[in-house]
């Protein structure tokens, strides 16, 4: 199968391979019964897209934000954080070359990791006066977050800072602990969108707030999403991309697959994967169901995993995301590759021996009858990226209604925050 959307072409005919056609045809029948279900009852993740006013606010409180500072620190974990990277990657954050890149806002930072040592250095008294902070948390109490929360809020206090002026947040409209301390320090917040858990946020002002910082249009993420979501909603289940995805991973994982392989072959969608690795295991993993996801970044990763993937055991599915327009970078210069052993890399530029070996891999993945997927954007811009995550994020909610799990909540997760609050009321005492 092969669909060519406005943005982006799918094309799975070397993932749906002989040995799951009966069980990918069934699945598919299934993944448009969940499907017209999500069309009666649309979620607020589809119905956000058409939501304005956030936009405004989002606006407004961005340009507060930006006022004097040098610094955004982004404090939030998970799908607090990891949506908001992705889409500000776009232009250029995060990449080898993320610091020569013409920004047209402050630097930004994401605290999305606890490491004392490394938060410590964030707070230095030098450079605070230029840093601001936003802080989100839907449920307003997540440990990590709450915890740099309070070390900045020190730092500000003892540097002798306007709390009001250094620090803004998003949180859950409901009472909740970081609502109660905003309120104190008299500090800013934004709500989060009630009925979309915070892997699900990206397209909300958790994602686009930060992207909007860093010069990223908000309108076109959304458009972009807007386009996946009506293919969703109205084309026939064998051309929707995100059906076809979730029966065909799901019939993989019947036949022994339950490795799901994401490489994108572009630096700005390195973030991706590691969104979608959340995405898709905490969405999923319950009940003893679920794959496991592993986010790798081509061609690097060519020198790590790809002996694996043709070597090893025949149990993941590999899709591969590149990009047709991408940036084709500098040329190689006949007078620098003038030996013959260099001659076939002359007056080409690397982004055609990124496509090359992309292409590469594709093929050997192909051609020792392992199970891939491409996926070809057309770029690496609002548009695009906003229909690769709307894509990702239908193709895991089809594929938890497939087996008849809730992709929205994480029980187990709750296990170990309720023994950390333990451990660490037990050790105050």
């Amino acid at each position: 199968m092969d669909i060519t959307s406005k943005y982006i072409r799918f094309d799975c005919t070397d993932a749906l391979t002989n040995d799951i056609e009966s069980e990918f045809a069934n699945l598919l029948r299934k993944a448009d019964n969940v499907r017209h279900a999500f069309k009666e009852n649309p979620l607020p993740l589809f119905t956000q897209l058409d939501n304005k006013e956030d936009l405004s606010a989002m606006q407004a409180l961005g340009e507060t934000i930006q006022e004097g500072a040098k610094r955004v620190v982004v404090l939030g974990t998970g799908g607090s954080s990891l949506g908001a990277q992705v889409l500000v990657q776009i232009n250029g954050w995060g990449t080898p070359a993320s610091g020569m890149v013409k920004a047209s806002g402050p630097e930004m930072i994401f605290a999305d990791n606890l490491d004392g040592q490394s938060f410590e250095l964030l707070l230095d008294e030098a450079k605070l006066a230029q840093t601001k902070f936003i802080v989100v948390s839907k449920s307003g109490g997540t440990a990590e977050t709450m915890m740099q929360l309070s070390c900045a809020l020190t730092a500000i206090k003892k540097a002798g800072l306007d709390t009001a002026k250094h620090v803004s947040g998003i949180a859950g409209s409901g009472p909740n602990t970081l609502r109660d301390v905003a309120e104190r320090a008299e500090f800013p917040l934004l709500s989060h969108v009630d009925g979309i858990g915070g892997r699900f946020a990206v397209l909300t002002n958790v994602g686009l707030l930060p992207a909007l910082l860093m010069g990223v249009d908000p309108v076109s993420v959304r458009q972009g999403a807007s386009e996946a979501l009506s293919s969703f909603m109205e084309a026939p289940v064998a051309e929707i991309p995100s059906a076809i995805g979730a029966a065909m991973q799901i019939a993989h994982a019947v036949n022994n697959r339950n490795i799901s392989v994401l490489m994108p072959y572009t630096d700005r969608l390195e973030r991706l994967g590691f969104w979608y690795r959340q995405l898709w295991a905490e969405s999923l993993g319950k009940d003893g169901q679920g794959t496991c996801p592993v986010n790798a970044l081509g061609p690097v990763d060519q020198h790590s995993q790809v002996q694996l993937y043709l070597g090893g055991p025949d149990d993941k599915l590999y899709n591969l995301i590149t990009a047709k327009n991408q940036h084709p970078g500098p040329k190689a210069l006949a007078e620098a590759c003038d030996i013959p052993e260099l001659s076939w890399l002359q007056g080409r530029s690397i982004g055609e021996l990124v496509a090359a070996e992309a292409i590469a891999t594709f093929t050997a993945l192909k051609e020792n009858v392992r199970p891939v997927r491409h996926i070809e954007m057309q770029d690496v811009t609002g548009n695009s990226v906003g229909y690769i995550l709307m894509h990702f994020m239908l193709e895991t909610i089809i594929a938890a209604g497939i087996m008849n799990i809730d992709a929205f909540n994480q029980p187990a997760v709750e296990q170990g925050k309720i023994i950390t609050k333990k451990l660490m009321s037990e050790s105050s005492n």
